[in-house]
């Protein structure tokens, strides 16, 4: 088993298996809550947001003038 943290603990779960339910462990990648973020401005999911870099580079000024048109791209396209 991996450090993924399951979406219950241990009394839920107790409950659960009591009432007959099975509990799975989803081995999802975690997106970071600034990709969350971007995705939910830009009204797209995650995987349509451009690739973005290195969180330290996404500081900069340069870098934020080059994304900001992309989302800005993109929550166009969702509203058509």
């Amino acid at each position: 088993m991996s450090d993924t943290r399951l979406p219950f603990d241990d009394f839920q779960r107790d409950v659960l298996e009591a009432l007959g339910h099975v509990v799975y462990r989803v081995d999802a990648p975690e997106v970071p809550l600034l990709v969350q973020v971007l995705a939910n401005v830009a009204k797209s999911s995650v995987a349509q947001l451009p690739k973005l870099p290195a969180l330290d580079q996404l500081r900069t000024p340069a870098a934020k003038r080059a994304l900001w048109p992309q989302l800005r791209a993109l929550r166009k396209a969702a509203r058509a």
